[in-house]
């Protein structure tokens, strides 16, 4: 592509809609957007690859097997599509001929060679936007692409906590670690601090503002594209998307599921939950989530709390008492909360 293309990339605090709002760009005029998450920094870690040395059918080739949710069916996602491997491999092989590959290109071709196989409109592509979804990934991404800006996603970081703790636990049941209670409580507040940090442009997307009008055309003109109805329907390569597998309630058509703004906070959490949280993510106060001016004695309050177990970590200790995993998180998370 020879004209300027603007790179974007998103990324995730928790369970705050960033494949919605991927799936929302799909089909937009203007961009391309894979169908999924991507992890390239994962990819070239696990393989060692010196891409220089390295056979491009064979890095192709194991790119396709270990992608192949973004070009099949994808149960995890709820994700039905069916997009041609072997004409996106001879489209990628035909673009990088004549080129010494490098991380950079590779991904730059991976996205070209994605929208020749899909819909062709090179000519007409103003932005790429990958989906990096986790810190670590991110950060990879933005180190490659030093101008690239940022789209994260956020959500009031009680019901984001809620979310991240109870579906992973319904759709894994016991396979899940025992560490995920902590991940999750310290995810949310890791994951607003790295981005604070950032010293680029971004822009922030609440979950519960993604489905209105007003948030999808700021969007849109952060990432430099004119309006069009596409925007307000989730689709993976065109097709609407349902929500994932970890989603107690979806919809049929691609549209926002409204049951996710429904809160839950009060009910799970006790009151000493609710304080300790709160004071834990007050830094989300500055998007407008459980706004108060703390004192002293608020943070003496929250120094001393922080020593007790929250409710979701009782449970765990009272299922098996006996396993000392559960007995370290809690300590990781007291740590956590006594140093923030």
């Amino acid at each position: 592509m020879k004209q300027k293309i603007n790179y974007f990339t998103i990324m995730t605090t928790g369970r705050t809609g960033s494949d919605y709002l991927q799936c929302c760009i799909d089909s937009m005029p203007g961009v391309i957007t894979l169908t999924g998450k991507t992890y390239f920094k994962n990819f070239f870690t696990k393989f060692n690859f010196n891409l220089k040395k390295k056979n491009k059918k064979i890095l192709i080739n194991k790119f396709l097997e270990e992608y192949k949710n973004l070009f099949e069916n994808d149960i995890l996602e709820n994700k039905i599509i069916n997009i041609d491997k072997l004409k996106f491999k001879n489209n990628f092989l035909k673009n990088v001929k004549s080129i010494v590959l490098n991380e950079k290109n590779f991904i730059e071709n991976i996205f070209i060679a994605f929208e020749q196989t899909t819909r062709n409109k090179l000519k007409s592509i103003k932005s790429i936007v990958n989906h990096s979804h986790s810190l670590e990934e991110t950060d990879y991404f933005i180190k490659l692409f030093p101008k690239a800006k940022l789209i994260i996603t956020i959500r009031d970081p009680l019901e984001n906590l809620i979310s991240g703790i109870e579906n992973w636990k319904k759709f894994s049941g016991k396979k899940i670690n025992r560490s995920h209670n902590y991940f999750y409580t310290y995810r949310i507040y890791r994951d607003l601090q790295f981005f604070k940090k950032i010293k680029r442009k971004k822009t922030y997307i609440k979950l519960e503002n993604s489905y209105l009008l007003k948030e999808k055309k700021r969007l849109l003109k952060f990432l430099g594209l004119k309006y069009s109805n596409k925007i307000n329907i989730a689709t993976y390569n065109g097709i609407p998307w349902i929500g994932d597998k970890l989603s107690q309630t979806r919809t049929k058509d691609g549209s926002f599921n409204i049951d996710v703004l429904k809160k839950r906070a009060d009910k799970f959490f006790t009151k000493k939950d609710l304080f300790l949280l709160k004071y834990f993510y007050q830094d989300y106060q500055k998007f407008g989530y459980h706004k108060k001016k703390y004192n002293f004695f608020d943070k003496l309050k929250f120094k001393i709390l922080s020593f007790f177990p929250l409710s979701y970590e009782l449970k765990e200790v009272k299922k098996n008492p006996l396993k000392i995993s559960n007995y370290y998180f809690i300590i990781k998370r007291i740590y956590r909360f006594l140093n923030v």
